[in-house]
């Protein structure tokens, strides 16, 4: 989401009581290359999470925890100081048709904590350019072990892309430390309306729990189709071939949501 000190249109305050109106317990501005401070978002028990759009002509990269922009000439480079200033570095629309990223360039990266699996945006806009579920799969075929994530990159609060994807945190609260905490280790999903409900592991069995009207799909190394049921709660047993193992919950009116990988150490 941009306010009127990036791309887009509308205060701060304004943005942030939008989101709090709609149910969201917080919000980050990503201005391009600017930073917002979390208070003129805040307040009322809805939390501001410190991020900066790092914009440059080859690609967009969320700086998420960090309070400023640093030039870079390449896309390592970018996402190298956001991982030594403490920041989590995430690839933003990596299907953008004005900065497309070749998935094997994504792959050689280095210390890259996200990818956007889903923007909102460049979804309104045309097939294909929204959803990067493929790239992240390569990605985690290679052994990088990226989390996704999934955005509105609304402009204003009539944008129609907002509030239509989003990161679901499991935090102890809603403050920014406990929401940052909780994003660091990976305990987190990526939603455009479909929910999970819970996760649990015995031994290698991983089981998933959505909301009611959803159905569960299990993936696993190269995006291979591993199991799919018509149910809300479902099970996986892995076998020690599948590299990894991610749910996805496909809500009856297609709304998605993405769990993050789960990696199996056999002994």
């Amino acid at each position: 989401m941009a306010s009127v000190r990036g791309l887009g249109r509308d205060l701060p305050s304004t943005i942030g009581r939008w989101y709090a109106d709609h149910g969201f317990a917080f919000v980050g501005i990503s201005d391009a290359n600017t930073y917002t401070w979390p208070s003129e978002v805040g307040g009322r028990g809805f939390t501001g999470v410190p991020v900066v759009g790092a914009s440059y002509s080859f690609a967009d990269v969320l700086a998420i925890g960090t309070d400023h922009w640093l030039p870079a000439s390449n896309l390592q480079q970018a996402v190298d100081w956001i991982a030594r200033d403490g920041g989590l570095p995430v690839l933003a629309a990596p299907l953008s048709p004005s900065k497309p990223q070749p998935a094997a360039s994504v792959i050689a990266l280095h210390r890259l904590f996200g990818l956007e699996v889903y923007n909102a945006r460049l979804a309104a806009a045309g097939p294909g350019q929204g959803d990067a579920t493929a790239i992240w799969d390569q990605l985690l075929t290679a052994g990088n072990r990226v989390y996704a994530f999934a955005g509105d990159d609304a402009t204003s609060v009539s944008d129609p892309a907002i509030g239509q994807a989003w990161v679901d945190v499991l935090a102890p609260s809603a403050d920014g430390d406990s929401l940052l905490s909780s994003l660091r280790q990976g305990a987190f999903t990526a939603s455009t309306g479909a929910q999970f409900l819970a996760f649990s592991v015995d031994g290698t069995t991983i089981t998933a729990e959505a909301a009611e009207g959803s159905s569960l799909r299990f993936i696993g190394r190269g995006g291979r189709l591993l199991k799919a049921l018509s149910s809300a709660v479902a099970s996986y047993r892995a076998n020690g071939d599948e590299g990894y193992v991610r749910v996805e919950a496909i809500r009856d009116d297609g709304a998605r949501a993405w769990s993050q990988p789960f990696f199996f150490s056999w002994r």
